[in-house]
């Protein structure tokens, strides 16, 4: 797919738009630009001019996606709804059909490559710098060369990702290893003749991503053994864990946590008032001059 004016955005706005207009699905889960520009979320769309502010490119994820497509068809939708996912949200989606969370009836799964992804914060402080973290990363897609902002990291999750390409789609729009003017959209024949594709090759993509993988596990490697030089017994294995203050915003993220009882949300440390006051009675000053309080 050619890319218009140099704008690789733009063309992938407007082919998003196609799925809508000829009918391919109903509504697109799509990441939308937030008024402010400093981060996107994904939404429902159902009208092509909304997608104006479609970035599926922007470098971060505030969400995992899956979450929001386990809530969309877990009741088994009527209509046709597109889902436009990074390979990580792909494999957790996967997950969630396997549990039950989460059904592919009337889905059609859009993957796209990703480029990495910064921490929220991050991507708001190099936005509201006049940085253009999207377009920085989509110059380097074709030969591999995704490097961060000045003065930024990506995720370490995505710095260690093997899967930068995505599997188990419908429908896959490639940009690692193809040429900045062109955009590689991955169709079944019929489904590609309906959008009006033409055929073509991206020759460089496979070794391309090889090298990004390689690079990608190496520095897994490096922190794994930087890990293990720092946990190598019980003690150091909690200390790992000694600033968790039990506020469980890690389940909250997390796309595979659904359980409606939860294992780790107990009562156990939730008192009765006259509990504690009964505690503050019988205390012994000198060796417990608080009452501790655990955050659930």
């Amino acid at each position: 797919m050619e890319v218009k004016e140099g704008d690789t955005l733009a063309t992938l706005r407007s082919f998003l738009q196609r799925l809508l207009e000829k009918e391919i699905v109903e509504a697109l889960l799509v990441p939308l630009e937030a008024p402010s520009g400093d981060t996107v979320m994904p939404a429902l769309v159902k009208e092509p001019a909304r997608l104006e502010r479609a970035n599926p490119l922007a470098p971060v994820m505030p969400v995992n996606a899956a979450r929001v497509v386990s809530s969309l068809t877990i009741g088994k939708p009527r209509e046709k709804i597109g889902a436009l996912l990074r390979s990580c949200e792909i494999r957790a989606l996967i997950e969630l059909v396997k549990l039950q969370q989460a059904h592919l009836e009337n889905l059609m799964i859009i993957g796209i490559d990703c480029l990495g992804t910064y921490e929220v914060t991050d991507y708001a402080k190099i936005t509201s710098e006049g940085g253009s973290p999207t377009m920085e990363l989509v110059r380097g897609a074709e030969e591999g060369a995704l490097s961060p902002h000045q003065g930024f990291q990506f995720r370490p999750a995505c710095r260690v990702c093997e899967y930068p390409h995505p599997q188990n789609a419908t429908l896959t729009i490639g940009l690692l290893g193809v040429d900045s003017k062109r955009i590689l959209i991955e169709a079944e024949e019929e489904l590609a003749e309906r959008l009006g594709l033409t055929e073509g090759e991206a020759a460089s993509r496979e070794e391309v991503i090889k090298r990004l993988v390689e690079a990608r596990v190496e520095e897994r490697d490096r922190l794994f053994a930087q890990f293990r030089e720092r946990v190598f017994d019980m003690p150091s294995l909690l200390a790992q864990f000694s600033t968790c203050i039990r506020c469980h915003n890690c389940t909250v993220a997390c796309p595979l946590c659904y359980c409606k009882e939860c294992l780790f949300r107990t009562s156990t440390f939730e008192h009765e008032p006259d509990r504690y006051l009964k505690w503050w009675s019988e205390r012994e000053p000198s060796r417990c001059p608080l009452i501790p309080f655990f955050s659930n």
